[in-house]
């Protein structure tokens, strides 16, 4: 599969959210050389996973700040309680994440598994990803 050398241009039906993770995802994987046309499938559920996630957490967030537990848990008129739905579409997201994650190389785990711990590139992909500043 080929190496990818510039950020493809995101899906038509992508909104803005989901291209600026696709964008971003793509930078950092080309930056440390391992986005491959094999892998833009992978990339596509990255960036709609992650868009999901972020609004989840942006819901919680805002329920939470109106009345404080409301965004993680729901009360029915009957009195009883679940988990909120913005919860579960998180936690849901979270684990689509860490599988994209896993394929790309970016975890500890298959880090390891994939040799990448060597290379400089590799380093603080997790924070790129994530906006961070590398220290």
């Amino acid at each position: 599969s080929q190496l990818i050398k510039q950020i493809p241009k995101p899906p038509i039906y992508f909104d803005n959210a989901i291209k600026k993770n696709y964008t971003r995802m793509a930078k950092v994987l080309i930056n440390s050389q391992i986005l491959k046309t094999r892998h833009l499938p992978t990339l596509e559920i990255f960036a709609v996973e992650f868009a999901q996630f972020e609004y989840a957490v942006k819901a919680i967030i805002k329920a939470n700040k109106i009345n404080q537990g409301s965004g993680y848990i729901q009360e029915f008129s009957t009195g009883a309680k679940n988990i909120s739905a913005e919860v579960t579409l998180k936690q849901q997201a979270e684990k689509q994440l860490f599988v994209c994650l896993r394929r790309f190389g970016l975890d500890p785990k298959s880090e390891k598994e994939l040799n990448l711990s060597e290379d400089p590139n590799q380093t603080n992909l997790i924070d790129q990803l994530l906006g961070k500043k590398s220290i």
